[in-house]
């Protein structure tokens, strides 16, 4: 009886845990033009900012300039030239 308790206590705290530390999945994703002089987190930080989760921005950009390259003219690195299309990931 006390092993069994043990070890459903150790799956559930397990299991638990690798919920938790699952990262934040975007909600869904906008189309954003580059003109001029904006960068990859720039345009994540302003298509974002009233959101209240909490997102590594690594991560958001990454899967930004993963996205972006699926699309004909999108940004195919972290280098942004003025025209790409960028899949802006929002977080809600």
């Amino acid at each position: 009886m006390k092993k069994t308790l043990v070890v459903a206590m150790t799956v559930a705290t397990v299991a638990i845990g690798i919920w938790f530390m699952q990262p934040v999945q975007p909600h869904h994703y906008e189309l954003h033009r580059v003109t001029y002089g904006e960068t990859v987190e720039g345009i994540i930080k302003n298509a974002n900012n009233n959101s209240d989760v909490n997102y590594d921005i690594r991560d958001a950009v990454s899967i930004a300039v993963n996205e972006s390259s699926k699309m004909e003219g999108g940004a195919k690195s972290r280098q942004l030239q003025v025209g790409d299309k960028v899949a802006v990931p929002i977080y809600k």
